[in-house]
């Protein structure tokens, strides 16, 4: 066995513990994949690094723990591993099943521009919200004051 697929074995096994489950198959399901999916991870000895990230912030456990062992396993110290319940299915559990699937295929720089991605729209959305606030408190503003500023018509 060569490191990687040590590597591959021990971050799912600290994923199975914060799922809360001892077999493969409960992980595949808790994670809304196909234990095929897992064993190729396995077989390819493929940290499934974006499903980490995902299981980590869903979870609140720590990255730092569940890729490295580094820290404490939960990020809010009070907090405990969840419970896995088979018969619990998210809306988009299908959808990121596929997304899942299809990231695990991808070169390493295809992901790097994939969060590159991600992260922009998450920072145009942030940006959008607080524009539309300071856009309602100013014509709130205006409306008090009793001024409305005129539209220029062309």
């Amino acid at each position: 066995m060569n490191s990687m697929s040590s590597e591959v074995d021990t971050v799912l096994s600290r994923m199975k513990k914060i799922f809360g489950v001892e077999r493969d198959a409960d992980l595949a399901r808790a994670l809304a994949i196909s234990p095929q999916t897992l064993s190729s991870w396995r077989q390819r000895a493929a940290v499934p690094y974006a499903l980490c990230a995902e299981c980590a912030k869903t979870k609140g456990a720590s990255l730092d723990w569940l890729l490295y062992g580094e820290g404490h396993m939960m990020r809010d110290k009070s907090a405990s591993p969840a419970t896995f319940n088979p018969n619990a299915t998210g809306e988009d559990s299908v959808i990121r099943m596929q997304i899942y699937e299809i990231l695990e295929s991808l070169p390493h720089e295809d992901l790097e521009d994939i969060l590159s991605e991600a992260a922009h729209r998450q920072r145009l959305r942030a940006l959008e919200h607080r524009f539309e606030t300071l856009q309602a408190q100013f014509f709130d503003n205006q409306e008090s004051e009793g001024s409305m500023p005129s539209k220029k018509t062309a």
